[in-house]
C-alpha cells in the first residue's frame, strides 16, 4: 500500500508568510549563546581519539593501545558464561550499588592478606565501572577549586585532565633518567625521582599527591625507598595519596611490587585503585575498584551514587569468582597471577630484543605491559623541525603508522604542555599481545632495518664511485682538450687547402669505438685520444684487447653461475639430511590410565569434585596420556549405577562425572558450545585450569594441525565440508562429512592471504602423535568393572604391558620394562585394587598382581600412611616416566606400528 506523502508541518510552517512571525521564528532558532561550561576548557583533545583512529585507518599492527589481543583466561570466560545463563536470573537485575557482595566480600578478603588490615566488604571497598571512574570519583570527592594535586612524570593523561575539571590546580614532578653503568641496557628503575624537587612541590595548598606504580608508561615499580619518601612528605604536610595500583600483579624479575597503603601512616590516607581489566585481561569489562578507610570511600560513594550508580552485575559476579579461585591459589604455580606475568616477561624481553636489533634503545621495565623506546637514531627517517609545536615523537609516531603500519603512541602525551618537548624522543610499545602480532612487529622492524642498512650500503657505494669517477672525469676532460686543440689545427689546415701533413682537413672525425660489456671505458678514452691526437691506432691489438675483455667477462659470468648451482645443490643436500633426521618424529607407543570413578566420592561438594576432576586431567596431559579409562569398582551387578552418558550405556553417577568433566578439559575451548550442552556436572568447569595441550590453540595460532567441527552449511558437488577449527577463516576439507562431527584437519599452506577460507584434509586422531610426535590430548572410556578395562581394550591386540599400582607392590626402582606398543597403567580407589578385584563377577583371583605384568609400589617408603589418587597419579607417572623412556628406545617393529591407532577409527 502506498502512503499519500504530504508536507510536514515543520515544512508548512516555514512556508508561511513572514507576517504570521513563523518564518522569522525558526530562521533565528539556532542558540548563539556557548554552551560549553568552563572546566571543559583545554581537556578536549584526547591522544587516544587520534591515534586509535589512526591506526584504523591504516593498516597497522598495534602496538599502541594498552590492551591484550589474546582472551582472558578460561575460568573467568566460564565463570561469566555461568552467570549469564544460569539459573540465577537475578544477576541480569540491579545489585547493591556500591559493589555486587560477592565481589566486595572477596576483594576484602585478598586485601586483608595483602595489607595486613582488618577490612569491612561494605565500607572499605567500592565497586566502579573500570579504574577510570574510580580515578574520576576520587578527584571529584576531594578536590575544590585551588587545590594543588602532585603529579608524577610521565603519568596516565587523563590525570591531568580530571583534576582540571574538578577545579583543581595540578603540579608536575618529573622522574629523571640517569645514565646505566657499564653500558648496560637501560631499566624503568634508572629512572628517579629527585627528593629534593619533590618536596619543594609540597605546600599548604597541597590537597593529594597522585602514585602510579607500576607506572604507566615507564614501567617503573617504585622501591620501598621511594615509596617511604613519599609517605612521609604525605604525613609531613597531611596529603593525601591517590594509588593507581591496576598494574599490581605485572611485575617482572622478581621486583615487589609494595603497596604503599601498608607502610606507617598511610592507610588512613590512602585510597587503592585497582582493574580487573588489567588483573585478568579483560579490559573491555570495564570492572574497577576502590580500597580504603570508610572516611575516605563515603565521599567516593556520594560521587558514584549521583553519576553512575551501577555496575554491571554479571560481569562483577564472574569477577568475584575468578578472585575466589586465585585467592585459593594465592603463591602457587596455577595461580593465573603468577602464570601471566611469567607469559608478559617472555613476551617483554622478545619485544626488546626485537628494537635492539632494529636500533632503537629500549627502556627495559619492571612492570606493567608497556615499554620504551628511544628513537633518536631514526631522526634520519622523519628529521626533526626546529620551532615545531608538535613534539618530534608524536611527528614520529604518526609517519611509523602511515608509512610502516606499526603503531604506539609518543610518550610526550604522557607529559604536561610545558615539559613535552624535554622527552620528546621516546614512543611507547604494548607486549601484551600474541605471539603473531608481536611477530608482524618484528617482521616489519627488520624489514625497516634491512632497507636502512641497504641504503647505507648504497651511499657508501655511491660516494666510493664517485671517487673513482673523478679520476676517470680528468681522463675525460683531457681528451676533451686534446680534441679541441686539434680541431683548432684541423681548421687551420683546412682553410690553407693543406690535405697532406697528416690531417684531416675538413672530413668528419672518426667516431670513438664502443667498449665491449665488461670492458674498461679508459681503454675506449685512450683509443679516442690517440685518434685525436693523429696517432695510428693499432687495431688488431685494440681488437685482441677487446676480445680478451669479452672472455674474462664471460668467465666471471659463467663463475657466478656454478657458484649459485653448488649453493642450491648444497643447500637441498641440507635439506635431504634435515628430512632424514625428522623422517620418522612420530610416537608409536601409547599410555593409557584406568582409575575408579569412586574416588570422586572423597570430595564433600560439587566444587571440591570438580576441583579433583581437573587435578586428574591435568596430571594426565603433563604425561601425555592417551587414554584415561573410568571403571567402577564396585562391580556391574551394583544397583547404584545411574546417570546419562550418552552412547555408553548405564555407568555409575560419579563414574559418568568424572568422564564427562575429562572429556570437557580436554576439547579444545572453540569447540565446547558444539559437544557440551549445559550441565549441571560441568557447573564450576569453568573455574578449573586449562590442559593447554597443543591442540588448544590460539585464535591467530600457526600450526600444522587442528580439531574442527564440521559446519551444517551447504557445498557444492565434489567439494568437501567446512569446518569450524577455532581461526578467522573457515577450512574447507577433502571429504563430505556429517554436521557436528569432531575431525582433525591437517591444514595446507595457504595459496593466498586474501582467500576467504583455508584449505585441509581430515586426518585420524592419532596422525599428530604418530607422524608428527605430538601430544594430541586423550580419549575416555567407561568400564564396568575392572575386568572390563581390559575386554574392551580399543586396540586390536590389546594392551602389551600391564602395570598395576599398590603399596603392596615391588619397588618401581627394581623394574625394568621390556618393549611396548600399548602400556597401561592401572590405579585403586580408597580400598586400593582388591576391592575391584573382589566384587568383580568375570574374574576367579582373589590377588590382583596375577592380573598384571607388573604390580609395582611408585612410593616405596613413603611419609604418609595413604595417598590419594590424584597425588598417586602424578607420583606414578613420574616414577614410570624414565622406565617408559628406555623401554620405547628399542624399535618398534613395522607392523606393530600399524596397530597404534584403536580399532575401527
Amino acid at each position: 500500500m502506498l502512503r499519500r506523502v504530504r508536507p510536514s508541518l515543520r515544512h508548512f510552517l516555514l512556508e508561511r508568510k513572514s507576517s504570521t512571525g513563523y518564518s522569522s521564528y525558526f530562521s533565528k532558532a539556532k542558540m548563539s549563546r556557548p554552551v560549553q561550561s568552563r572546566r571543559l576548557e583545554g581537556v578536549d583533545k584526547n591522544i587516544w581519539v587520534e591515534f586509535v583512529k589512526l591506526a584504523a585507518t591504516y593498516s597497522t599492527v598495534n602496538l599502541g593501545q594498552g590492551f591484550p589481543d589474546f582472551p582472558p583466561p578460561d575460568f573467568l570466560k566460564e565463570a561469566l558464561v555461568t552467570a549469564l545463563s544460569g539459573e540465577n536470573h537475578m544477576l541480569h537485575q540491579y545489585t547493591r550499588a556500591f559493589g555486587h557482595p560477592p565481589l566486595v566480600k572477596i576483594l576484602a578478603q585478598l586485601f586483608e592478606k595483602l595489607l595486613g588490615q582488618d577490612l569491612d566488604p561494605m565500607t572499605n571497598v567500592m565497586v566502579t565501572v573500570g579504574a577510570y571512574q574510580a580515578l574520576f570519583c576520587c578527584f571529584q570527592a576531594f578536590v575544590d577549586e585551588g587545590d594543588e594535586v602532585i603529579i608524577i612524570e610521565p603519568f596516565f593523561d587523563c590525570y591531568e585532565q580530571m583534576v582540571t575539571m574538578a577545579g583543581g590546580t595540578p603540579v608536575f614532578v618529573p622522574l629523571r633518567p640517569k645514565a646505566p653503568e657499564n653500558g648496560k641496557m637501560m631499566s624503568s628503575a634508572d629512572w628517579k625521582l629527585d627528593s629534593a624537587e619533590l618536596a619543594s612541590k609540597f605546600n599548604e595548598r597541597t590537597k593529594a599527591i597522585v602514585l602510579n606504580s607500576p607506572n604507566n608508561p615507564l614501567g617503573k615499580v617504585f622501591s620501598r625507598g621511594e615509596l617511604e619518601l613519599i609517605a612521609d612528605l604525605c604525613v609531613k604536610h597531611d596529603v593525601l595519596c591517590i594509588s593507581d595500583e591496576v598494574y599490581e600483579w605485572l611485575v617482572y624479575d622478581g621486583k615487589e611490587h609494595i603497596r604503599i597503603a601498608s607502610l606507617p601512616g598511610m592507610w588512613d590516607r590512602t585510597v587503592i585503585i585497582g582493574s580487573a581489566g588489567k588483573t585478568f585481561s579483560a579490559t573491555g569489562w570495564k570492572v574497577g575498584w576502590t580500597v580504603g578507610p570508610n572516611r575516605l570511600l563515603q565521599h567516593i560513594r556520594t560521587v558514584h551514587q549521583n553519576s553512575v550508580y551501577h555496575c554491571a552485575t554479571a560481569a562483577q559476579e564472574a569477577v568475584a569468582q575468578g578472585f575466589q579461585r586465585e585467592l585459593m591459589l594465592y603463591g602457587k604455580p596455577d595461580s593465573y597471577f603468577v602464570q601471566l606475568p611469567k607469559e608478559l616477561q617472555k613476551k617483554r624481553d622478545w619485544l626488546v630484543q626485537s628494537l635492539d636489533a632494529a636500533g632503537m634503545k629500549p627502556i627495559i621495565p619492571e612492570g606493567t605491559y608497556f615499554l620504551l623506546a628511544d628513537i633518536s637514531n631514526f631522526k634520519s627517517d622523519v628529521p626533526d623541525v626546529p620551532n615545531s609545536d608538535e613534539p618530534y615523537d608524536s611527528r614520529f609516531a604518526k609517519w611509523m603508522v602511515k608509512n610502516k603500519g606499526l603503531a604506539a603512541i609518543p610518550l610526550s602525551a604522557f607529559y604536561c604542555g610545558a615539559h613535552k618537548n624535554n622527552y620528546s624522543h621516546f614512543i611507547r610499545f604494548c607486549f601484551a599481545k600474541e605471539e603473531a602480532t608481536l611477530k608482524a612487529a618484528n617482521d616489519i622492524l627488520q624489514k625497516w632495518k634491512q632497507e636502512k642498512t641497504s641504503f647505507k650500503d648504497f651511499a657508501n657505494q655511491f660516494w666510493a664511485a664517485s671517487s673513482k669517477m673523478q679520476g676517470l672525469s680528468s681522463v675525460i676532460q683531457a681528451a676533451k682538450q686534446n680534441l679541441q686543440a686539434f680541431n683548432g689545427r684541423t681548421q687551420r689546415l683546412g682553410r690553407t687547402g693543406g690535405g697532406g701533413g697528416g690531417g684531416w682537413g675538413g672530413a668528419a672525425l672518426p667516431r670513438l669505438p664502443r667498449a665491449a660489456p665488461g670492458g674498461s671505458p679508459a681503454v675506449m678514452v685512450a683509443v679516442g685520444v690517440a685518434q685525436a691526437a693523429g696517432r695510428k691506432v693499432d687495431w688488431r691489438r685494440w681488437k685482441q684487447e677487446r676480445k680478451a675483455e669479452k672472455k674474462k667477462w664471460k668467465e666471471m659470468k659463467l663463475l657466478k653461475k656454478l657458484e649459485k648451482q653448488r649453493v642450491r645443490e648444497l643447500e637441498e643436500k641440507r635439506a635431504e639430511k634435515r628430512e632424514e633426521q625428522q623422517e620418522d618424529r612420530g610416537r608409536h607407543y601409547t599410555l593409557s590410565v584406568a582409575l575408579p570413578g569412586s574416588i570422586l566420592n572423597n570430595a564433600q561438594s560439587l566444587e571440591l569434585r570438580t576441583y579433583l576432576a581437573g587435578q586428574i586431567a591435568r596430571a594426565c596431559a603433563i604425561f601425555c596420556v592417551d587414554e584415561i579409562v573410568v571403571f567402577d569398582e564396585h562391580g556391574e551387578d551394583v544397583r547404584s549405577v545411574e546417570g546419562d552418558f550418552e552412547g555408553l550405556g548405564r555407568r555409575g553417577k560419579a563414574c559418568v562425572q568424572l568422564a564427562r568433566i575429562l572429556q570437557y578439559l580436554e576439547c579444545p575451548q572453540y569447540l565446547r558450545k558444539s559437544f557440551f550442552p549445559k550441565h549441571e556436572d560441568l557447573q564450576f568447569a569453568g573455574l578449573l585450569n586449562p590442559l593447554d595441550s597443543p591442540h588448544h590453540m590460539r585464535l591467530d595460532e600457526d600450526s600444522e594441525y587442528r580439531e574442527g567441527v564440521v559446519l551444517d552449511r551447504p557445498t557444492k558437488p565434489g567439494r568437501g565440508s567446512f569446518v569450524n577449527c577455532g581461526m578467522r577463516k573457515e577450512v574447507r576439507i577433502d571429504r563430505q562429512l556429517n554436521p557436528g562431527l569432531r575431525v582433525t584437519v591437517r591444514l595446507e599452506e595457504p595459496q593466498k592471504p586474501e582467500a576467504k577460507v583455508r584449505k585441509g584434509v581430515v586426518v585420524s586422531s592419532q596422525h599428530p602423535r604418530t607422524v608428527s610426535g605430538l601430544y594430541w590430548g586423550y580419549s575416555v572410556r567407561l568400564a564396568s568393572c575392572l575386568s572390563a578395562v581390559f575386554s574392551e581394550c580399543p586396540f586390536k591386540e590389546g594392551y602389551d604391558l600391564s602395570i598395576g599400582t599398590s603399596e603392596r607392590g615391588s619397588s618401581v626402582d627394581e623394574a625394568t620394562l621390556p618393549s611396548f606398543r600399548h602400556a597401561l597403567v592401572v590405579f585403586g580407589g580408597l580400598e586400593g585394587l582388591e576391592a575391584g578385584v573382589d566384587v568383580d563377577p568375570n574374574l576367579e583371583v582373589t590377588d590382583p598382581s596375577v592380573l598384571f605384568d607388573f604390580y609395582l609400589n611408585t612410593c616405596p617408603s613413603q611419609g604418609s600412611r595413604t595417598i590419594r589418587t590424584e597425588e598417586a597419579l602424578l607420583i606414578s607417572l613420574s616414577a614410570l616416566r624414565p622406565h617408559i623412556d628406555e623401554a620405547v628406545k628399542t624399535p618398534v617393529p613395522a607392523a606393530g606400528r600399524e596397530s597404534t591407532d584403536p580399532a575401527g577409527s
